[in-house]
């Protein structure tokens, strides 16, 4: 979302520069060079690398920039104290989840970001959460949604899945994130297997890479879902997997806003998931998927099954779902809504835009 966001700026109006507090082998970092735009990269490589303040202070003192956009916890943190170290003002975060992994992060970024003007979050509930938990001043929350690329996901043919021995037509359910604790993926394993029996033509297919996939692998073959279950590794190739697809199946335990239903949506797919945090905000139970209690695995799997066993409901959910992210979640509509933060901030703070 920050690569999209940055790549599609008016640059009559902006002039973007981009400082990473990663490597220069960055992906992203060549993407955004490929658009024509400066990325500098601090290369910082231990986590809590105090030094990269001061490093990252510089940077900013010799940019001067008319504002400061950070993205994520540790940016959160870092241009924060730079900016104040250089007296670069005004200065906006980005909280893009409801973290739950330990209570000092939040009070970390709490007393690091208070003199930040804005704290844009990525849904209503990250924002509520940030307010509660995160005891974050309400006057500065204020709430961006994601965006969608509509035209990515029009007129793309199936993925070809032959090679893991699933032939055209089989009904095919997808799941796509990292193979961590956030995104759960032993659940929509356990998922699955309350189905298997019920529908022996089906197959989950799992895009992604991360330190549970051992895990999962094992989980697959002790369950004996070793013909069921097909785990790809990362791709890049998501539209083709979502076209492919009757649905998404969402098993994370905590969200900001996720991206991956936005896809699945704008391919026309429902998507069963956990009630998890920026979930409300995109599928509407019964109505463009089925949103289940997070600690409900086997209701993930009775969803899946009302699916797959009436297509014509899963096509109908798909297409409401593609209507809702054209209608609200465009990529043009979330950049715009950034600039009009950027430009009150900028006016606030007595400059002439």
């Amino acid at each position: 979302m920050f690569v999209e966001l940055v790549c599609r700026l008016d640059r009559n109006q902006w002039q973007p520069t981009v400082i990473s507090l990663g490597a220069e082998s960055e992906a992203f970092a060549n993407r955004l060079r490929r658009a024509d735009i400066e990325v500098r990269c601090l290369g910082v490589t231990r986590r809590w690398d105090v030094s990269a303040v001061g490093r990252l202070a510089g940077e900013l003192k010799h940019l001067a920039p008319d504002v400061l956009q950070t993205w994520l916890f540790h940016a959160n943190v870092a241009g924060c104290l730079a900016a104040r170290r250089a007296g670069i003002e005004p200065v906006v975060t980005g909280i893009r989840v409801a973290e739950q992994r330990g209570r000092w992060r939040r009070w970390v970024e709490r007393f690091c970001t208070s003199r930040a003007r804005r704290h844009v979050c990525v849904s209503r509930d990250v924002a509520e959460f940030s307010r509660i938990q995160g005891g974050l001043d309400s006057g500065k929350l204020v709430v961006i949604p994601n965006g969608v690329d509509l035209d990515r996901f029009a007129g793309v043919e199936p993925m070809d899945l032959g090679g893991w021995g699933i032939a055209p037509g089989v009904p095919v359910v997808a799941w796509v994130g990292r193979f961590d604790p956030q995104k759960d993926p032993l659940a929509a394993v356990e998922a699955f297997d309350t189905i298997a029996n019920s529908d022996p033509d089906c197959r989950l297919v799992m895009a992604g890479d991360g330190p549970l996939r051992g895990q999962v692998e094992s989980r697959i073959e002790g369950l004996g879902l070793g013909e069921r279950v097909v785990v790809l590794g990362r791709i890049s190739e998501v539209p083709s997997l979502m076209a492919r697809s009757v649905a998404l199946l969402l098993t994370s335990r905590w969200e900001g806003m996720p991206n991956v239903v936005l896809e699945a949506m704008a391919a026309a797919r429902p998507v069963v998931t956990r009630a998890v945090h920026g979930i409300g905000d995109l599928v509407e139970d019964g109505q463009t998927g089925f949103v289940v209690p997070n600690d409900q695995t086997a209701l993930l799997g009775e969803a899946l099954l009302a699916l797959l066993a009436k297509r014509d409901v899963a096509e109908a959910m798909g297409q409401r779902g593609r209507k809702v992210v054209a209608e609200q979640f465009s990529l043009e509509t979330m950049v715009s809504r950034y600039e009009a933060v950027w430009q009150q901030e900028i006016a606030v703070a007595g400059r002439t835009w």
